[in-house]
Parts: C-alpha cells; structure tokens; sequence
C-alpha cells in the first residue's frame, strides 16, 4: 500500500481479544498455542510463559495482562480485603489454586469485554478510531514492525508485508505504544502539535526508556504475581473514617471514560499555537504500563490489516515517577541540582549486559547513601519478605530496546537471563550478594587484565601497544554461561568464601586457558621478543605481567599456589 493511499471506507471486524487468539504462549508441557485474554487467565497456572519470539513483544502483552490482573483485584471487594489483611496467604493460594481462584480476572473482563474490540467503531483498542492525515495518508503495515527503520530491515522483506492478520496487527499495535522509536510521525489532524503536516519527536515509547526486570515463576500466574506492586495496589487512606484505596485512580487505557483523541489528552482546546506539550505524570502502575505514546488506526481490510497510521501521542513524565515497577531507576547526576536530585528510569546496558544487569539486580538500597540507584519494585518487595518465600529458585529475565540516531531507528532488542534463589535478594542474603557484585567486577577486571595481556603480545612482537576490547569482550562472552549456571547453584545457606573461590578458580583457569592461546597466535617472534626500554619485553614477560594481574584480581583462586605464584611474579 503506498504512503499516499485514501482512507478507506469504515468497516467494523468483530475481532475482540478477549474472546479471539491473539496472544501466542508456552505451556508448561511444552505445547505452544495462540490464546485470547479470557483463556490466558484461565489456564494461567498451565502456561509458562507468553512467547512471541520477540521478548519486546512479550513484555508488552504481559504489561497489559497485569494490569488486567491488577484492577481486577481492586475491583474484587472479597479478593483485595484477603490480599490486604494477609498478602503472603493470599498470594499463595492464588498460586498453587486452580484456574477458578481468578474468578474476579473473569468478571473483570466480561465487565470491560466491549473496550477490547480491535476494530470499535468509536473506540478501538489502543487505537483512535478516526484518525487521518489532512491527506488522508495510509502507511503499509510494515511501519507497525519497529526495525523496519534498519538497515537490517531489507527492503524485499518490507515489500513482502502487504498485510497482518488480526492477531499479528494487534501484537505489533501493542509492542508499537510501548517500544515505539522516536522521530517523525504522520501529523494527525486535530493534533494542536503538528506543523506542516508532520509531527514532531516527542521521545520513543515508555517502555523503551526502562529496562524492564521480569520475575518469572514456574508459570504464568506466578510471574503476574511477582509483577504486581503491592505497595500501590495496597495503599489506602482515611478520608472521614472511611478506607479508599488509591490505586482506584490509577486506570488503564481501556478503563477511561472517554476514547482518546488524536490530541494529547492534556490539550483542552483552544489557539492550537498557544498549546506548550508538556510530559504529565501516570496515575500509578496500571496507567503508565498502558501509557499511549502514540495515536494508531489499524485499517482492515478482506479480513487482513492492510495500513496502518501512527502519530504521537501522549509525552510521559520521566523525572522522579516510580510508577513502573519492572524497572529500576538510577540517579542522575547531570539532571539533579544541590536542592532538587532526580531519578530516571535505568535502562539496561547494550554492553556485558548479563554482567551489569546482573550487577543492578543485586544492588540494595543503603539509609547512608541518598544520590543511589534504586533497584526495581519487583526486587524491592522480594527483599522485604512480605510476599514471597525466599527459598524459591526463579528466572529473572532483562528486556530492553537499543536506539539509534537520535531515538529514530531501533538499532538492537535486549534479553537476558538469570536463574536465581529469591533468597539472595533478601537481607538474609546480603552477604552472598555483595560477594557476587564483587566477583562481578572482579570478573570484568580480570578480563580487561586479558585484553591488555593481547595488546603486550604486539608490543613483544616488535608492534605498537594497543588494548584489544575485542579480547575482553569475547572472553566474558564466553563464560556467561558459566556464570549462569554459578548463580543459579547459589543459596543464602552457602559459605560465601567457598563460592567465592569456586568462581575465582574457574574465572582464572577460562583466562588462562585463552592466554595460552592467545602466546602460540602471538608467534615465534612474539616470543623471542624485542627491545623495549632497554629491556627485553617478550611473550613470557608479558605473561609473568598478566599472572600477577590475576593474583592480585582472584586471590582466593590462589589460595593452594601461593608461594609458586609469588615465586613467578619475582622472576
């Protein structure tokens, strides 16, 4: 479909994604299957896991899901008095119930059944039902894929997607309010912000500004459940001797009384030239997990979508707001003043991301230190062990999107994954995590230690010295897998100097292995050597060089070679 196509004629599909199969997922038997809503919560406790092939995609299904799961608890007078007055009881029958234990999911969705129809005639989901351009522009639906900006994106590919089948058009739609890149939008009219008929970048979608911390339990009603914030689902004032909970204020999009406009809902009305777009706050979890960065209409057309249009939306406050629970937020140092510190949401890192994201899921808040990171709600509210059993093992999963010239392409999707006991996340665990940040670091050090050792091999070969980051990286590369396997053998009932060691020792025999390597592909020049301030530098030099690095670095790998180690480094 070209750029240019006319809007078409309404037509109205009956496709509601409470009924319809939309959301593929993973059976804990290992069968994998399309589900609508209604059959999600309903064989919640047999399902693993929503499972796209896309982790952006499954993350943004699973934002609605819980936020589904979250007001159909604060709707539930008899559910939420449970969860309130014994919140550890009631999350464990919830979880090892059967599927008649999430009524309430039930009667919520058939409450708000009609706000889930794909193609409304007044308010289609997550959509704006007469949205157009002043041109009555249509985009293909390929602008609805989020890297088929790319490079990668081939064109062949982008003229092979003629058209989506109602399932996929309403996971792209989905994945587009929450991950959607930044840059220039179709200008909607009735948008007071379009000029010349564009619209202008307001910042990618909220999503994509976190790095989300997914908690998954042995199937999916476990993971909602970890994914709930308790604090605000909880938190209720005394207005006149009357209880009221707060989180009632905090709706999901489907739950407002009036459909969105292709204005942002902060614009009122009035000169559009007068209008200052300015970010607003969301009201609490349910909101910003359905935050509606853009304006979308899906166009269908023979029982496939066709085209598409996606213009902005609403500008999101990123300052200061801890609303998302899935995501940490760091401190910022250049947006804070001596009167007014700031906190943004923490994304995670496109570089040794197991290693720094594992690092940032262990990190605890200190009552000495005020300008820290703070760790995500999900980690938070495990720590405190006010909901969950600290002695299970689960999958933490890190999901993030990568963005390039200046927000405007996706350039990499981020997916990582730890098994870990929540244990270790509580005080109790305190000790054994601080011990693997520290190995952490150590890890990382020692593999920098191996890239320099690389860069001394040149310089024995008569070259330049030059640190070779490729070395490095492909070293921790490698032992990730290691590292997995070592977290997830941890317990808070460890000897953490044991476990200590048993990392250090094998952190030491993976890098000298690859030194090994690394001295026969230096070759023989390399280790007869050359001069280099007055002295002869070698490859058995620099050798000594990197052995005394790794003492230093991994001690207790050490602990039985102390002397021969001491000897060498001497020589």
């Amino acid at each position: 479909m070209s750029d240019d196509q006319s809007v078409q004629s309404n037509t109205s599909p009956d496709f509601n994604l409470c009924n319809e199969p939309w959301i593929p997922v993973l059976y804990v038997s290992g069968q994998t299957q399309e589900v609508s809503l209604k059959q999600l919560f309903d064989e919640s406790n047999s399902i693993r896991k929503i499972h796209s092939g896309d982790a952006t995609t499954d993350v943004a299904i699973l934002g609605v899901a819980v936020a589904i799961f979250f007001r159909a608890v604060l709707e539930n007078t008899e559910e939420y008095g449970e969860l309130y007055r014994e919140p550890k009881k009631w999350i464990q029958n919830i979880s090892s119930g059967g599927s008649e234990q999430l009524y309430f999911v039930q009667d919520y969705l058939k409450k708000y059944q009609d706000r889930f129809n794909l193609f409304d005639a007044e308010r289609p989901f997550m959509q704006v039902a007469d949205l157009h351009t002043s041109k009555g522009e249509v985009k293909p639906v390929s602008r609805l894929v989020l890297d088929s900006e790319s490079e990668y994106f081939s064109m062949r590919a982008e003229q092979a997607l003629t058209s989506l089948s109602y399932a996929e058009a309403a996971r792209y739609l989905v994945t587009v309010q929450a991950y959607d890149y930044s840059g220039i939008k179709s200008g909607a009219v009735g948008d007071p912000r379009v000029k010349g008929g564009r619209g202008y970048p307001i910042g990618v979608g909220w999503y994509g500004t976190t790095g989300k911390i997914i908690i998954h339990g042995e199937n999916l009603i476990e993971t909602l459940l970890y994914c709930i914030d308790y604090e605000q689902l909880l938190n209720v004032e005394k207005v006149k001797g009357k209880s009221h909970r707060i989180a009632l204020q905090d709706k999901p999009v489907w739950e407002r009384e009036l459909p969105d406009t292709a204005a942002p809902r902060a614009y009122k009305g009035g000169d559009p030239t007068k209008y200052k777009d300015e970010p607003a706050p969301a009201a609490g979890m349910c909101e910003i997990l359905t935050w509606q960065s853009r304006r979308v209409r899906l166009f269908p057309e023979n029982g496939r979508v066709t085209g598409v249009l996606v213009s902005n939306g609403d500008k999101w406050l990123d300052r200061n707001t801890y609303t998302d629970p899935l995501t940490a937020y760091r401190f910022s140092k250049n947006q804070s003043t001596q009167t007014h510190y700031v906190w943004m949401p923490q994304t995670h890192s496109a570089e040794r991301t197991l290693w720094r994201g594992a690092d940032a899921l262990l990190t605890r808040l200190s009552s000495s230190q005020e300008k820290q990171n703070k760790p995500a709600t999900v980690i938070r509210q495990i720590s405190s062990g006010k909901y969950f059993s600290p002695d299970t093992k689960t999958k933490i999963q890190l999901v993030g999107m990568v963005y390039g010239t200046q927000s405007s392409i996706v350039e990499e999707t981020i997916d990582e994954s730890v098994t870990l006991e929540l244990g270790i996340l509580t005080e109790q665990g305190a000790e054994i995590s601080a011990m693997v940040r520290d190995n952490i670091q150590l890890t990382m050090d020692a593999s920098i230690a191996l890239g320099q050792y690389a860069g001394n091999l040149l310089r024995a070969a008569g070259k330049e010295y030059e640190f070779r980051p490729s070395v490095t990286e492909s070293i921790l590369h490698r032992m990730e897998d290691e590292f997995r396997s070592w977290l997830a053998d941890l317990s808070v009932s460890d000897d953490v100097s044991a476990q200590a060691a048993k990392w250090q020792s094998k952190v030491r025999r993976i890098l000298e292995s690859e030194a090994d390597q690394l001295a026969v592909s230096a070759g023989p020049k390399a280790a007869i050597g050359t001069i280099y301030d007055e002295q002869l530098y070698n490859t058995a030099k620099a050798r000594r060089q990197f052995g005394g690095r790794l003492y230093k670095l991994l001690p207790l790998a050490y602990s039985s070679t102390i002397t021969r180690v001491q000897e060498e480094n001497h020589a």
